[in-house]
């Protein structure tokens, strides 16, 4: 039988076909089991981080929002003023002051009575809190004011952040609006009139009549 003859169009099939492949495929890349454990960790020490950055942040939008909340119903109750917690606090700061004087008292060492630049805000407003629980009922008396007055002192820390850097700011705002409201909130106005010839050294309508 004569041998096959190749057609010439085909090409020689030769043993370096494997070598011109390329590169043998590598195997699959296998962990250790504690590189799992490492990441998995990082992963939700990362998560717990955020979590509880996330709930600081929320618990301090509530305590903020139920401020304000309470806020808002004490003025719709009250119908008062957007102001009147300035109005107030600068009302029961010059008491504080005029009954330190009665006392004898200074408010705290080295700060002065009026004068806002010696300390910072915070730590002037917490000192006035302080001279608030400090002055007595009977100092209250001599000045001519009831028991009321001084129930109100004690309650002053609510009000403190309220306070202008000089309690004579709102004298005259303040006394507007209550001659203004004096016949739509009678027993308001007997209060806070009463306090202006102690504290401002005239009556409310003639700090009324000056604004």
């Amino acid at each position: 039988m004569a041998p096959v003859q190749r057609h010439p169009s085909l090409p020689r099939m030769t043993r370096s076909l494997s070598r011109d492949s390329g590169p043998t495929p590598r195997g699959p890349t296998f962990f250790e089991p504690s590189d799992f454990f490492d990441i998995t960790q990082h992963i939700l020490q990362t998560t717990n981080d955020h979590i509880q950055k996330r709930i600081a942040k929320l618990q301090a939008d509530t305590v903020r929002l139920r401020r304000e909340l309470l806020l808002l119903q004490r003025h719709v109750k009250d119908f008062r003023h957007p102001f009147f917690e300035n109005w107030e606090a600068d009302m029961l700061t010059r008491l504080i002051e005029i009954a330190h004087t009665k006392q004898y008292r200074k408010l705290a060492p080295g700060v002065v009575i009026g004068d806002d630049t010696i300390a910072e805000r915070e730590t002037l407003s917490r000192a006035y809190s302080n001279a608030a629980k400090k002055v007595r009922v009977e100092t209250i008396n001599k000045l001519g004011l009831s028991k009321e007055y001084h129930q109100a002192l004690q309650r002053y820390d609510e009000v403190a952040a309220y306070r202008s850097p000089n309690p004579f700011q709102t004298e005259f705002a303040f006394a507007k609006w209550l001659v203004e409201e004096k016949e739509n909130m009678p027993d308001m106005y007997k209060f806070w009139a009463k306090l202006f010839p102690v504290c401002y050294g005239r009556t409310v309508e003639e700090s009324a009549s000056i604004f």
